[in-house]
């Protein structure tokens, strides 16, 4: 018997948690934090994910990664999970690794996400009657999603939150449609997966040289206005809209920097070409500390068509950036429903383009935004979302999973 003084609670015997996820990426940039958690509160901690292919981060991180993992004394195992619905026989052979997985260790709990990822995790620890966490980052419907992703998506997640013991939503919407429509045992809201807002507040703002020099290295002029984007580069993401309003700031020394990496880069560049902005335009690759670049940025453009609760968009807001932001859910939390004049349909290229304009044109304008940017985003800090993360764990740790009956229990913290 062991008594933890972390959370005030005895476990009988030590417990094994396993973290899943589609690709390595979404551990290392949403879940090092619950890791170390689990790990405090004195649980063993395995990881499973496809730390080969569909990752947003380069190898370099991978390897620094499995690095950090072995120093914690966390296991890891390779987990052929595919990020697409479509791929039929890769989501079976990495239903069976799992089932395998399961049947070699004895845990007490799975934590899921992603969707593709946690659909198959919860059909096998089903089977195993293992207590299920699962942390929807953003469903894939929504309200003004296609019609198809209400067909596909939603049939399959309705019939699996029957088999979720603790659903996890990350924005308001898809607290209140799971309240609504789904019927995991238990649900919680939190703000996010939070972020360290003292590594973008730290009381020293970049020295005017030193933002020079890192102009230099990307080859932008150090009295051009840096427009900033940070995330994959995918069709989801749709950086194409920004390019497409770029031509219209041409000779204003405007200049669109994006750091990330993906499958939509020769098709961003081949447009940037077409449309002839290529020298003001800047494919920076994957950043492993962005932190600086936004700090040598004028403003943040973040066009999304579909999001959970973006990093990206909180560390822009941390770092006191103005944003402007597609007009969907997660963005409009951060953002503030009563900011209308910094959102755009991600369609419409036009109100971007006055978005941009206002921005680009008013100095104090984007100094007011960021001042408040960097306010509102204060309530998504790591620190509060860790506490909540904390709460979670210690219930789901702590319920024996034998209960009977149905039992509702309102998540909100």
């Amino acid at each position: 018997m062991k008594h933890d003084n972390s959370v005030g609670c005895i476990y009988e015997t030590r417990q094994r948690a396993l973290m899943l996820a589609s690709v390595a990426s979404m551990i290392d940039q949403f879940n090092m934090p619950n890791i170390r958690l689990l790990l405090a509160m004195g649980c063993e901690v395995h990881v499973a994910c496809n730390f080969r292919e569909g990752n947003t981060c380069d190898e370099k991180r991978i390897r620094k990664m499995k690095k950090e993992l072995r120093r914690m004394h966390v296991t890891y195992h390779q987990w052929d999970c595919p990020r697409s619905i479509y791929a039929c026989s890769k989501c079976v052979r990495a239903y069976w690794q799992l089932c395998r997985l399961l049947h070699k260790y004895h845990f007490s709990c799975l934590h899921c996400h992603s969707p593709i990822g946690s659909a198959i995790a919860r059909m096998a620890a089903h089977g195993k009657k293992i207590r299920v966490i699962y942390t929807a980052h953003g469903f894939h419907f929504y309200r003004g999603s296609p019609i198809k992703n209400w067909m596909l998506y939603y049939p399959f997640e309705k019939l699996l939150s029957y088999w979720t013991d603790c659903l996890v939503t990350v924005n308001r919407e898809d607290y209140h449609l799971a309240k609504r429509r789904l019927h995991a045992r238990w649900l919680f809201h939190i703000p996010g997966v939070g972020i360290d807002i003292s590594r973008f507040q730290n009381g020293q703002p970049m020295k005017a040289e030193e933002k020079r020099e890192l102009r230099k290295q990307y080859e932008i002029p150090s009295n051009a206005v840096v427009l900033l984007s940070v995330g994959e580069l995918s069709k989801r993401k749709n950086h194409k809209m920004v390019l497409s309003v770029l031509p219209h700031f041409a000779g204003k020394n405007v200049y669109y920097l994006i750091c990330g990496q993906g499958v939509c880069e020769k098709e961003l560049l081949k447009q940037a070409k077409q449309l002839g902005i290529e020298e003001y335009v800047r494919l920076a690759g994957y950043v492993e500390d962005p932190v600086k670049i936004y700090q040598m940025a004028d403003i943040f453009v973040f066009p999304s068509r579909q999001e959970g609760m973006p990093v990206a968009l909180m560390e822009a807001m941390a770092a006191g950036l103005a944003c402007a932001v597609s007009d969907i859910r997660g963005n409009r939390e951060l953002i503030g429903q009563d900011v209308p004049e910094m959102r755009f349909l991600p369609d419409d290229g036009s109100q971007l383009m006055f978005v941009l304009e206002r921005l680009i044109e008013d100095k104090q304008l984007r100094k007011e935004c960021g001042i408040r940017n960097g306010r509102r985003v204060k309530s998504y800090s790591l620190a509060m979302v860790q506490k909540k993360m904390q709460e979670i764990y210690q219930k789901n740790l702590e319920v024996n999973k034998s209960y009977g009956g149905n039992f509702s229990f309102d998540g909100r913290l």
